[in-house]
């Protein structure tokens, strides 16, 4: 019998450790439904992802795969931060008006669950990816600040916890949201002790993690084409480990090898990321930086590519463009690459100060509501003790007077009783 049991346990164990065939280390077929949940995150107009989705907990909660749960949340709470990007873009199509609380509302709540289930189940990494996420959803609904806020308050919570990992990650959202609005100075500082963490941490979560994406950031913090930028860029390329890193590195590598007037490499790493479908998505407006490059190393006139240089989306694009251009004697093209960083850079300034702008008007009003509730509040307590002192003024006086009343009626009373006496008296000696 004994014999059975172990042979069972054996079995067991080997399908369990076969049913985790995957990069995420959960169950198999919960894999395949979560994988449709992500290919269908952003499908709204069918029912993928919400089978998916249903088909992902039930077989998570029969397998008792709390890994697989917890991924559950995470992308339920992805749909909901791009749906509701998803909706404001088609207000701002539509002129119409976006409903910013409602959905702050549902990303909240959203994000409330998911980390609460990624703390009971284990799984720190996946409590900070949630907060990542709705990083990223306030900044592509132009929020930044309360982003901001929130990335804080999340670092400071890890720093009272003592939690190295999440300070860790923490650092690397604020490095990302800096980068965003082109503050390149705080990105550096940001992300120096995000590197430093890494290379001096003994925490498997942090040591296992890809830093491709990290050192990327980095050499762009530095000047084109300077030692430090190649020593990060280096870094980069030795941390690929995903497809996605590789078109990244690139990506960069492309640019630094036309700034070296390398054509070759940089023909072939250009070529590698426009062969990449992923290529327009992961790098937005990547192949206008192309397209930029080719004619500057052309020496094609501005006009030829005005519309790929207005058309360029990051800081770091702007700086590159007009900086090469510059560097190859093309000024008009230089100073119309520059305009466009400064432009965009006056915006994300004016954007901020908005924000900040609107959330300090918001609490002056809440505050000015508390207030005017106060006094409100403050009115009725002073209404409702007078009319508490008037209504025991004119109680104590009706008690007063009842009082009275009653005496006279107990005196008259008494009176009566002693003239009846006095006549009984009188009548019965007259009888005598």
């Amino acid at each position: 019998m004994k014999r059975i049991v172990l042979l069972l346990s054996l079995l067991t164990s080997a399908l369990i450790a076969a049913g985790q065939n995957n990069s995420y280390a959960i169950d198999d077929e919960c894999f395949v439904w979560f994988a449709q949940s992500e290919n269908s995150v952003d499908d709204f107009n069918s029912d993928a992802f919400d089978e998916a989705q249903k088909n992902l907990l039930e077989l998570s909660l029969r397998r008792k795969d709390t890994k697989a749960q917890t991924l559950y949340y995470i992308v339920q709470l992805k749909r909901t931060c791009h749906y509701g990007y998803y909706k404001r873009k088609q207000s701002q199509l539509n002129k119409e008006e976006w409903d910013a609380a409602y959905w702050n509302e549902l990303v909240e709540q959203d994000r409330e669950t998911a980390q609460s289930i990624a703390k009971s189940t284990g799984y720190l990494q996946y409590y900070y990816y949630a907060s990542d996420l709705c990083q990223t959803y306030y900044f592509n609904t132009g929020q930044d600040v309360i982003a901001g806020d929130m990335l804080i308050a999340m670092m400071q919570e890890a720093r009272i916890n003592n939690d190295e990992y999440g300070m860790w990650r923490s650092l690397i959202y604020l490095s990302l949201l800096y980068k965003r609005f082109g503050d390149m100075r705080n990105t550096q500082l940001y992300l120096l002790d995000v590197m430093h963490i890494y290379e001096t941490s003994s925490d498997p979560t942090i040591t296992r993690q890809g830093m491709a994406a990290q050192y990327l950031d980095l050499a762009c913090t530095y000047p084109v084409g300077s030692d430090s930028a190649r020593i990060n860029f280096s870094k980069a390329e030795q941390s690929i480990l995903t497809r996605q890193d590789s078109i990244k590195v690139y990506y960069f590598k492309a640019q630094l090898s036309a700034w070296d007037g390398d054509h070759a490499e940089y023909r072939r790493y250009k070529d590698y990321c426009l062969s990449m479908p992923s290529f327009p998505a992961l790098i937005i407006n990547g192949p206008y930086v192309f397209n930029c490059i080719d004619n500057i190393l052309r020496d094609s006139r501005t006009e030829a590519f005005r519309s790929s240089i207005d058309s360029l989306y990051s800081h770091q694009q702007s700086i590159f463009v007009s900086q090469l251009a510059a560097k190859h004697g093309q000024w008009e093209t230089a100073s119309r690459a520059l305009f466009a960083y400064t432009e965009r850079l006056t915006y994300d300034i004016y954007n901020i100060n908005r924000q900040r702008l609107g959330q300090m008007s918001a609490e002056y009003e809440n505050n000015r509501l508390r207030d005017d509730l106060a006094q409100a509040s403050q009115k009725v307590t002073r209404t409702t003790i007078w009319i508490a002192v008037l209504l025991t003024i004119i109680l104590l006086g009706t008690l007063f007077i009842t009082l009275r009343h009653v005496r006279s009626l107990k005196k008259a009373f008494y009176k009566d009783e002693a003239r009846i006496a006095e006549l009984q008296h009188e009548n019965n000696e007259l009888k005598e």
